[in-house]
C-alpha cells in the first residue's frame, strides 16, 4: 500500500510538472515562496506616495513615478540550496514568454538571469539570482534601472535584506 502511494505522489508530481511554465509571475512569487523566505512589496499607490513627498529630489520624484510594482523574494537559509533551487522552480513554473533574456552570468554556484518584457503602457524587469527573486514593473527603461539602486536601499533597509 505505501509503495501505491508513493508511486501515485511521483506520477502526480510529473503530471504537475507537465504542466510548467504557465503561471504568470505573480503567481509563481504566490508558489514558491515559504514562509521562511523574506518577501517584500511595494504597490503603484506606494510610489505614488513616495512621489509625493516635499522633500524628495526631483529626479528621484520622477523615476518613482515610473515604478509601479516592486516584489523581492530573498530564499531562506537554513539550506544552502534553497536558493537555486528556488530560481530552478520560479523558471518552471513561470511562463516567460514574451521575455527577452538580457542576461545570464553563472559563476561556481552562483546564476544570474535578467529578463525584461516590453508592453504598450509598461515594461517588465526580472532579476534571478539564487541570493534573491526580483521584480519590477513600470513605464521605465534600462537607463532608469541603473537609478533603482535608491530604492532598492529604501526597500532593504526596509526589511533588512
Amino acid at each position: 500500500m505505501k509503495t501505491k502511494l508513493i508511486l501515485f505522489l511521483l506520477s502526480l508530481s510529473l503530471f504537475t510538472a507537465a504542466q510548467n511554465g504557465n503561471l504568470s509571475i505573480d503567481k509563481s512569487l504566490e508558489k514558491i515562496t515559504t514562509p521562511d523566505d523574506s518577501y517584500f512589496e511595494v504597490t503603484k499607490d506606494m510610489f505614488a506616495m513616495l512621489a509625493e513627498s516635499k522633500n524628495a529630489s526631483p529626479e528621484f520624484t520622477n523615476y518613482i513615478k515610473q515604478l509601479h510594482k516592486l516584489k523581492m523574494v530573498e530564499p531562506a537559509r537554513t539550506n544552502n540550496d534553497r536558493g537555486d533551487i528556488l530560481v530552478k522552480t520560479f523558471l518552471e513554473y513561470t511562463n516567460l514568454q514574451g521575455y527577452t533574456r538580457l542576461m545570464t552570468r553563472q559563476d561556481r554556484h552562483e546564476v544570474l538571469h535578467f529578463y525584461k518584457k516590453e508592453g504598450k503602457s509598461e515594461n517588465e524587469f526580472l532579476l534571478l539570482s539564487s541570493d534573491m527573486i526580483i521584480y519590477i514593473t513600470g513605464t521605465l527603461d534600462l537607463k532608469s534601472i541603473g537609478e533603482f539602486q535608491q530604492v532598492m536601499e529604501i526597500a532593504g533597509s526596509a526589511f533588512d535584506m
